[in-house]
């Protein structure tokens, strides 16, 4: 029988309590001698792991791009091969599922070209959905970003507060007063994904399926 990597469980352990520490604080409370004190441990420990703040922050993105392509595979799972729109909204939705427990790391997440493999092999996945819906190649790196786009931006929307002006601040415009009053009754009002996903998959339609095909062929000219 093997023994246990203790070296891996530590560094699991890290990387877990550096993202609790984004999730609590954000992006900028981040530092070894903060991350150390939160671990119990002397700051050069650190060091035997991950050889700087840029190679710890990697093993984050690696630690939530796991847990967003896990979402968005989950919900993936159940889509039968050529529905596009399904395609999207299980993206989007598994994918956000997992984003939104981690607002204060959007930037983080958003930020850079991707070179981590398990996002690649999620670009690769998705990229296999949409070609088998008909999308020509090119076409569908443009609809899978659109879509990532969209999902990133409801996750940062995510961590933020209810729109709420004072009262004072809407005296004199009646409109934004009356939408204060109708935001406080209900909340999901002010969660606008579920429009922009909509439009976006009308939008698509509209405007790029003439790109599209039943067989997945490049359509003639």
């Amino acid at each position: 029988m093997p023994r246990p990597n203790h070296s891996d469980q530590t560094r699991t352990q890290i990387v877990e309590a550096a993202v609790a520490l984004i999730d609590a604080a954000g992006i900028e409370a981040l530092s070894t001698r903060r991350l150390a004190a939160e671990l119990g441990v002397r700051g050069p420990t650190l060091y035997h792991y991950f050889a700087d703040k840029n190679a710890l922050l990697g093993a984050v993105r690696d630690r939530i791009s796991e847990e967003i392509w896990t979402g968005a595979e989950s919900r993936l799972a159940g889509v039968e091969t050529g529905d596009w729109e399904s395609v999207l909204r299980a993206y989007v939705e598994g994918a956000l599922s997992a984003m939104a427990r981690h607002p204060k790391a959007v930037g983080l997440m958003a930020l850079g070209v991707a070179t981590r493999q398990r996002t690649l092999h999620g670009y690769e996945m998705m990229l296999g959905r949409l070609t088998a819906c008909g999308w020509p190649l090119e076409i569908a790196w443009q609809i899978f970003l659109a879509a990532e786009n969209l999902m990133l931006s409801a996750a940062l929307e995510a961590g933020q507060p209810t729109f709420a002006p004072l009262p004072e601040q809407t005296a004199e415009l009646p409109l934004l007063r009356a939408l204060t009053d109708e935001l406080r009754a209900r909340p999901s009002l002010d969660r606008g994904y579920a429009t922009g996903l909509d439009a976006l998959i009308a939008g698509i339609g509209a405007t790029l399926g003439v790109h599209r095909t039943q067989d997945g062929a490049s359509p003639s000219s």
